[in-house]
């Protein structure tokens, strides 16, 4: 299996610093994620990359060469793309659901503004129908959504990745840390209205229509929902820590079912756009 380019460059950011965690802050991982994907890439390579002391982290001789010959590739590659950014400018306006803005737009964002500083960008977060609506009345130009959502010939999808959906609730009750999708109904849930994809595919896998104790269409507010103890929320398992772990959250993975949706990124067709295309460059790497 060929070694993705971000797990590379992740491994040039982790050697030109002094510890794993100054890594993971520059890169907005946390670092339990990226200490998991060294290890991916040691397994790859058959070696170790890195050796652990009281100070930090420091290469190895395998590590060494390797850094030695990525370098200079990764060097030309950001200069050809501060270049290339020079002639990016003008706006961009991206629509997307508030789940996918919760994890993936903001690196989205900083690495479109990395290679094109004259560029500015007006973000806004809908409904999975509303960000359709957006780019075909071209209210916006770039949708990251769902691709249940999307039902016209009129626009162009991009696959991105499958995001896997799990439950959300308290940690400290000594519940367990799965629940198979039978019993799923049987719990106090706080779901989105049912125009929302999530709700429907969680109706769907549960084979009924479901009447959750809240009904929440944001994010933070259904994260602080299940923290508060008012039931548990189903929300993608991509979700960073930082928004889960200071709430005292645990994930719920829910056995039995099929709990996942397909994103895209979405386009009206015969819209060329530099912009666009560098964006969805960059949301295909991250996926």
């Amino acid at each position: 299996m060929p070694v993705p380019d971000h797990a590379l460059r992740q491994f040039v950011v982790a050697a030109r610093s002094p510890s794993l965690r100054k890594a993971a802050e520059a890169l907005d991982v946390s670092q339990p994620a990226l200490s998991k994907q060294i290890q991916r890439l040691e397994e790859h390579f058959g070696f170790a990359l890195f050796r652990r002391h009281g100070r930090g982290i420091a290469l190895t001789t395998e590590g060494s060469a390797l850094l030695a010959r990525l370098e200079p590739a990764y060097d030309q590659i950001d200069h050809a793309l501060t270049d290339a950014g020079r002639t990016l400018n003008g706006q961009l306006r991206i629509s997307t659901v508030n789940t996918l803005a919760a994890y993936m737009l903001p690196q989205l964002a900083a690495e479109l503004l990395r290679r094109a500083p004259a560029a500015t960008l007006s973000l806004m977060t809908a409904s999975s129908e509303d960000v359709v609506e957006a780019i075909l009345r071209g209210k916006a130009d770039l949708g990251l959504v769902y691709d249940l959502a999307v039902d016209s010939e009129q626009l162009e999808r991009v696959a991105l990745h499958d995001e896997l959906l799990v439950g959300y609730r308290r940690g400290d009750a000594g519940l367990p840390s799965e629940i198979r999708v039978d019993a799923l109904a049987d719990e106090r849930l706080i779901l989105p209205p049912r125009p929302y994809v999530l709700r429907r595919i969680v109706e769907r896998e549960c084979g009924r229509p479901l009447l959750p104790v809240i009904e929440s269409n944001s994010l933070e507010l259904t994260l602080d929902l299940s923290a508060a103890g008012c039931g548990m929320g189903i929300l993608p398992a991509r979700i960073h820590d930082h928004w889960v772990l200071p709430r005292g959250l645990q994930r719920v993975t829910v056995l039995g079912a099929r709990f996942a949706r397909r994103v895209v990124a979405i386009r009206r067709r015969a819209v060329p756009s530099p912009l666009i295309e560098a964006a969805i460059g960059i949301a295909t790497d991250l996926a």
